[in-house]
């Protein structure tokens, strides 16, 4: 039962993540072709390593090291366009032990430094009749990374999930549709 609870946040993340980090891609001008931001994986996973980590920090819950699963994905176009220019996206996990008496107050602090830190479209719920009981999702403008931020009750955790756009590696030459 622990596996179809992890995976059902997960799969729910999969559409978003993969709307904003593919779609998102023409800065609004509905250009398919509009330039990538560029950034290499390594890079990558290190600003959604260190976004996991500041929200793990405002929640107070300390992340679990052996937790942390970043996965790299191709992108793929709002018409299923799929690219061989080495464009991708990263979903990074990671999870924090937590009992679930702390866990609405831990979501209410990151979502109100997320709103200090202009983060946008975000979405907050501490219910117990649910589960996950407690689920933050948002999109911070200035990274484009998709936020989502659950907790369980068994186990006691909080699971800290960050999308980030679709990326260009560095001295690749972008693909046109």
């Amino acid at each position: 039962m622990r596996g179809i609870r992890w995976c059902a946040p997960v799969l729910a993340l999969v559409p978003l993540a993969l709307l904003t980090s593919c779609t998102a891609s023409d800065n609004g001008t509905g250009d398919k072709n509009a330039p990538l931001p560029r950034k290499s994986r390594a890079d990558a996973q290190a600003a959604a390593a260190a976004f996991v980590e500041s929200l793990a920090r405002s929640a107070g819950a300390p992340i679990d090291a052996k937790s942390i699963k970043p996965e790299f994905s191709d992108c793929i176009g709002r018409n299923d366009e799929t690219a061989q220019d080495g464009r991708f996206f990263l979903t990074y996990r990671a999870h924090s032990p937590l009992v679930r008496a702390r866990q609405g107050q831990a979501g209410a602090r990151v979502r109100d430094d997320l709103k200090k830190q202009s983060a946008e479209d975000i979405s907050f719920r501490d219910d117990d009749s649910l589960e996950p009981a407690v689920l933050l999702e948002g999109h911070d403008p200035k990274t484009h990374f998709s936020i989502d931020v659950s907790g369980y009750r068994d186990p006691d955790e909080m699971h800290f999930v960050v999308s980030t756009p679709c990326y260009l590696p560095p001295g690749a030459r972008q693909q046109h549709f």
